[in-house]
């Protein structure tokens, strides 16, 4: 768009303020009104005054009427996770050995957030920022050095196009300081894991997991 030369813009600030000072005119001159012709907002013609208004209307009606589809969507998408994260907890808790546990980790998170991947990670000191800053969102928007960090220890299926990588604080419930380790779920949908994802569930699911390997692996310990 080319610039406007600065004495046109004066001029046209005094008829718009002039206009918005005479209310009556537009009344007094109601025929102008369907003479005025516009720009089209997303086309290369010109309309009237009353066409621009109801596309402007109707643009704002469909982005109120998308934003309400989605406040729909994301509600009923929380409450069903919700039922599951309390579902996953149930057998998380029934666990009785490691492998238990890790399968209840892994194909139980698979379930919890519809996605084709879940898998522990071996612990790794340089997993400790992603305890209470889970690494979440796009693969394609993320560091070069976090996903080469997650490569270490799994090859990330090409299909991918978000994850999340959550740091488990292991040793905590049972006062035994231990490097973390982590939990990386992957999935084929670029929205399903989003940088502005709250971490609450997240970081819960960190603690529950890691606690119920610290249990295993203490009660191992005591029978040994």
């Amino acid at each position: 768009m080319s610039a406007i030369d600065p004495k046109q813009a004066e001029q046209e600030e005094l008829v718009a303020e002039w206009l918005r000072s005479t209310p009556g005119f537009f009344e007094r001159y109601a025929t102008l009104l369907n003479e005025i012709r516009l720009k089209h907002p997303h086309e290369d013609r010109t309309i009237s005054l009353q066409e621009r208004q109801m596309t402007l209307l109707r643009t704002q009606n469909q982005e109120l009427n998308r934003r309400l589809s989605e406040m729909l969507h994301f509600g009923s998408r929380n409450d069903k996770t919700q039922q599951s994260l309390v579902a996953w907890l149930l057998r998380l808790m029934s666990a009785n050995n490691r492998m238990e546990v890790e399968a209840a980790v892994t194909a139980g998170l698979s379930e919890v957030f519809e996605v084709e991947s879940a898998q522990l990670l071996s612990p790794n000191s340089a997993f400790g920022p992603w305890v209470d800053t889970p690494l979440c969102g796009p693969v394609k928007e993320m560091a070069a050095a976090s996903v080469d960090l997650l490569a270490t220890q799994v090859t990330i299926d090409d299909e991918a196009q978000s994850l999340v990588a959550i740091g488990l604080p292991l040793g905590k419930s049972i006062g035994v300081a231990q490097a973390p380790a982590a939990l990386l779920l992957t999935s084929k949908d670029e929205t399903r894991f989003t940088a502005d994802m709250g971490a609450f569930y997240l970081r819960q699911i960190a603690e529950l997991t890691a606690a119920a390997l610290d249990r295993i692996q203490a009660y191992e310990h005591t029978a040994d």
